[in-house]
């Protein structure tokens, strides 16, 4: 098993990595980002394979191996399932082209289907969000705890439409349905800063399905270190999409 010293160590080596790699994409004009590839509901730009060339430059050190979004098969075989890193270089990438200043870096490590550590850095606010499964979670330092809120109706829940989402009547039908019962629904744009919201007690609850496991891994390793509630359901392999529900521990949806 990993040392208590051992996961300090790979925590610390993950805040160079996406503090060097913040400044860099900060530094960039982000409105002006040219889209390498443009989908029907979302964008990939050069940022995003930049900045993870940057990240694991950085990781390489651990000898981990890595599940990383831009190149999702690199020094990974699903058949060795023991501590590897997941990588989101850029969460929220078309936030970043667009110039919304709400997207960040997201780095976990797992162990097989479990949270060991996870670091998102939100480089436009200078917020750190950090937490290792255990000890516990922080921002910038300090610690952090999800709400009190202990009722649905006076509960806000982050979510998202992930970029296959079916957008048929039928659909946004039910998610009507799913997420009329709380006081407030906020679609942020990048799934890791919103799970950090719910782990900081700035919102309550998470929902999404059919989104990927690099865009939550962080925030469910900071959510459990910080004591919420998680329930991340992997259907398959680690490369197709996962199913996630998460709230502050009080609310029991």
């Amino acid at each position: 098993m990993m040392s208590c010293q051992d996961k300090v160590s790979l925590l610390r080596l993950a805040e160079t990595a996406a503090l060097t790699t913040g400044r860099q994409l900060r530094q960039r004009l982000a409105g002006s980002q040219e889209a390498e590839f443009v989908f029907e509901h979302d964008v990939k730009i050069r940022a995003d394979k930049s900045a993870q060339t940057l990240i694991q430059h950085f990781l390489e050190p651990s000898n981990l191996p890595m599940l990383c979004e831009e190149s999702p098969n690199l020094n990974f075989s699903p058949k060795d399932l023991q501590e590897f890193w997941i990588v989101d270089p850029l969460d929220g990438s078309l936030n970043y082209h667009q110039g919304i200043p709400f997207c960040c870096i997201s780095i976990a490590l797992f162990r097989k289907t479990e949270p060991v550590l996870g670091l998102i850095y939100d480089f436009f606010h200078e917020e750190l969000f950090s937490g290792i499964v255990g000890d516990g979670a922080w921002l910038n330092g300090q610690p952090i705890h999800p709400s009190t809120v202990n009722e649905t109706g006076s509960a806000v829940l982050t979510t998202g439409f992930p970029a296959g989402t079916d957008y048929s009547l039928r659909s946004l039908t039910r998610f009507a349905k799913n997420i009329q019962q709380f006081r407030k629904v906020r679609l942020l744009g990048s799934a890791a800063l919103s799970l950090c919201y719910v782990a900081c007690g700035r919102a309550d609850a998470y929902r999404e399905d059919n989104i990927m496991l690099w865009d939550v891994a962080a925030g469910c390793s900071i959510l459990r270190a910080a004591g919420a509630s998680v329930d991340l359901r992997i259907h398959g392999a680690m490369t197709e999409s996962v199913s996630l529900t998460a709230h502050n521990g009080r609310l029991g949806f």
